[in-house]
């Protein structure tokens, strides 16, 4: 059946599956504080810069447990 789909449609669907997904994701890690869904989406994404923000945002300090090396 997926063989014979639109293209359109089926990145329509990967779309909904990837969005579901992700608000899933987001949702488990609430339980735990927004910190810590915060800290998870840097680790996840990697990019410096958003690293960086987290750091600041959360004054966070070389000792702090949840403190990211950025370079």
């Amino acid at each position: 059946m997926f063989d014979d789909m639109d293209l359109m449609v089926q990145e329509g669907i990967a779309d909904t599956i990837a969005h579901e997904l992700y608000e899933q994701w987001v949702v488990s890690h609430l339980d735990e504080g927004v910190m810590w869904t915060d800290y998870n989406i840097c680790l996840l994404y990697g990019a410096p810069e958003l690293k960086q923000q987290f750091n600041e945002f959360y004054n966070m300090k070389p000792e702090d447990d949840l403190y990211f090396e950025v370079a």
